[in-house]
């Protein structure tokens, strides 16, 4: 277990991931209007943590996305970036989390249908669909492998796991290369062990997100890291022996999972 720290200003604070084999770096991104970032040469997933925007990725455009005031009420809503394209904001004022991780090694590049298959092509005027001619259908052009995506609450699975609702919003099965992304907020005094909830992948490095006004622990592997306000903790493989405990007031957690 490793605890990172947090550089740069108000505006974007960043997390450097030295060392790791798939995860980058984590943001705290509050956007001016308007903004940008780019991904470079990785993916990442961006969680709207509070706030509406309209949002840009690559070519798409997402007008008023977002709903809850903060990460502790309401669901979430993320963004899909592959590596290249330059993500904007305007029109809004809130937070957004991105986690960027490195692709896998580069395998022999797509020929012929397969190649096609992996990024839109051949759009249908105005029906935001494009031709697949691996299936032979008009699909939604965000759900090509290369392509930005917006993922609004109604995908994600809601996972109970005791007293803790666990929302995937990323799932393993997902077309991320690297990247699976739960979210949940652990109330007062309780607590969530990475093991007890299902369906998570088998990974190589698994980072957490913690933001505790009142304060929270992380323990796994015989250590504890204490936590006031925002922390980020890097964990070996899956840490499914982890814990992320709330103090006196409830605690909020993003799990990514690198290298399913």
């Amino acid at each position: 277990m490793r605890r990172l720290s947090f550089a740069g200003d108000d505006r974007l604070r960043v997390v450097e991931v030295a060392g790791a084999k798939w995860f980058d770096a984590l943001s705290l991104w509050r956007p001016t209007d308007p903004d940008l970032v780019t991904t470079g040469a990785h993916e990442v997933a961006c969680v709207l943590l509070g706030g509406t925007f309209d949002l840009v990725g690559g070519g798409t455009a997402w007008p008023a996305r977002g709903a809850r005031k903060d990460a502790f009420g309401g669901r979430p809503m993320a963004v899909f970036l592959p590596p290249a394209p330059p993500f904007r904001t305007s029109t809004g004022q809130g937070e957004l989390l991105l986690v960027a991780a490195r692709q896998p090694a580069a395998k022999d590049a797509p020929q012929g249908r397969d190649a096609l298959a992996q990024k839109p092509l051949l759009p249908l005027a105005g029906s935001g669909k494009s031709f697949d001619p691996n299936s032979g259908e008009w699909k939604p052009a965000e759900t090509f492998p290369t392509a930005p995506e917006s993922l609004p609450p109604r995908r994600f699975d809601r996972i109970p796991v005791g007293d803790v609702v666990v929302e995937r919003m990323f799932a393993p099965d997902y077309k991320a290369a690297t990247l699976s992304v739960d979210e949940a907020v652990v109330p007062a005094g309780g607590a969530l062990r990475l093991g007890d909830v299902p369906g998570r992948p088998m990974c190589d490095e698994t980072l957490l997100f913690v933001r505790a006004p009142h304060g929270a622990t992380v323990e796994h592997d015989g250590r504890s890291e204490t936590i006031a306000g925002d922390g980020v903790v890097l964990l070996a493989f899956d840490g499914r022996d982890a814990v992320v405990r709330a103090g006196a007031g409830p605690c909020f957690v993003v799990v990514s999972s690198g290298g399913k």
